[in-house]
C-alpha cells in the first residue's frame, strides 16, 4: 500500500483529496499549519528543517503539494508572503525528497491563472497556450513550476505539475463567485437581508466540481508522465451570468426578489476560454463527472445547511 502525504490537508481541495485517496485504498497522512487530528502533522513548510524531518522520517511514496497563497488579491497586499509560499515549499520539498526519498513522486498544483486568459482567441487552452502575468499570484505560479522543472531535471527526480482551473464544491469558504452568491441567497433566506447585491456578470470561467478535480490528481499520480504539465478542469466555458441565473432560480425567495441585468452574452468583450483537456483524457483517462447544475445546487444545499455561515 503507498503511503501518501498530502500538503495542506486542511484546505477546501485538501480534505477532498484525503476522501477520494483512502476510498481507493490509500494510507494518507497530512501536514498543515495548523492539525486537525492524530493524522496531520503540524509543521511550518517554510521551514526547511521541518521538512526535512517530515520526509526523511514518514518516507511518503507520494506527496501532494497543495500549500500556497492563492489569492490573486492577497498577493497585491503581501508579494513577498505570496513569493515564498509558492515557491520556496516547493524547493524544500524538493530538497528534502533528492536527499531522503529520490523515488517519491511529487505532485505540483499550479494554476490556470498562469495563461494568458485576456488576450487569446475563444476555445480550448491547451498547455501550450501563451502565458502572462497579471499578479504576483501569477509571477509565484510560473516561477514555481520553471525552478521546479530545473530542478526535477537536474536531480532526476519524478515531478508531475498542474495548471488547474477554478474548482468548486460543498465546504468552499467565501470570496469566490459561487459561493458568495450562495451566502447572499442564503442571507436573504435567513432575513439577513431583504435583496441580493448584482455585481458585473460579464465573463466566462472553467468551472470544475472539486470532487472531479481531486479525482483527476488521483489519476496523475496513478497514471501521469513523470516530468509533465498538466491541465485540470471541467473543458466548459461557463457565462458568470448563467451560473448565477442559475443559482437564484433554485432559491424560491432570491427569484421573488431579483431581476438580473440583461445578459451580454452574446456581446461580451471577454474570451470564451476553457481548459482543454486532451492530454489529462489520454494519459488517465480522465473525464469530468460532475454536471454544473448539480455541483451549483450542492453548494447551495452546503451553504442552507450550515446557515450561510462558513468558515474554512
Amino acid at each position: 500500500m503507498k503511503t501518501v502525504a498530502i500538503i495542506g490537508i486542511n484546505g477546501f481541495a485538501g480534505r477532498y483529496l484525503k476522501q477520494e485517496l483512502l476510498s481507493c485504498g490509500y494510507e494518507v497522512f497530512g501536514v498543515d499549519i495548523v492539525s486537525t487530528d492524530e493524522d496531520t502533522i503540524c509543521a511550518d513548510m517554510l521551514d526547511a528543517q521541518q521538512v526535512d524531518r517530515i520526509v526523511s522520517e514518514k518516507k511518503p511514496d507520494v506527496i501532494f503539494n497543495l500549500a500556497g497563497q492563492a489569492s490573486p488579491n492577497v498577493s497585491w497586499e503581501r508579494p513577498v508572503l505570496t513569493m515564498h509560499i509558492n515557491v520556496d515549499i516547493a524547493v524544500n520539498l524538493i530538497e528534502a525528497i533528492r536527499k531522503h526519498t529520490p523515488s517519491t513522486r511529487l505532485i505540483l498544483i499550479g494554476s490556470a491563472n498562469q495563461y494568458d486568459m485576456r488576450n487569446v482567441p475563444s476555445g480550448p487552452l491547451s498547455e501550450d497556450a501563451p502565458q502572462l502575468a497579471e499578479s504576483p499570484y501569477d509571477v509565484s505560479k510560473s516561477a514555481q513550476e520553471s525552478l521546479v522543472k530545473v530542478l526535477g531535471k537536474k536531480y532526476g527526480l519524478d515531478i508531475i505539475m498542474t495548471r488547474s482551473f477554478n474548482h468548486i464544491g460543498p465546504g468552499q469558504k467565501p470570496g469566490f463567485v459561487v459561493t458568495d452568491y450562495c451566502q447572499r441567497i442564503v442571507d436573504l433566506e435567513n432575513g439577513r437581508s431583504d435583496h441580493i447585491e448584482i455585481r458585473s456578470l460579464d465573463g466566462w470561467r472553467d468551472f470544475a466540481d472539486v470532487r472531479d478535480t481531486v479525482r483527476a490528481y488521483r489519476l496523475l499520480m496513478e497514471k501521469g508522465r513523470s516530468g509533465e504539465i498538466y491541465n485540470v478542469g471541467s473543458g466548459n466555458a461557463y457565462y458568470i451570468h448563467d451560473i448565477v441565473s442559475t443559482l437564484i432560480h433554485l432559491s424560491e425567495k432570491a427569484t421573488e426578489v431579483t431581476t438580473l441585468p440583461e445578459s451580454k452574452k452574446e456581446t461580451s468583450s471577454w474570451p470564451k476560454v476553457y481548459s482543454d483537456n486532451s492530454k489529462i483524457q489520454n494519459d488517465t483517462g480522465f473525464v469530468p463527472a460532475y454536471p454544473i447544475e448539480q455541483t451549483l445546487k450542492d453548494v447551495l444545499e452546503d451553504y442552507r445547511r450550515h446557515g450561510g455561515e462558513k468558515d474554512s
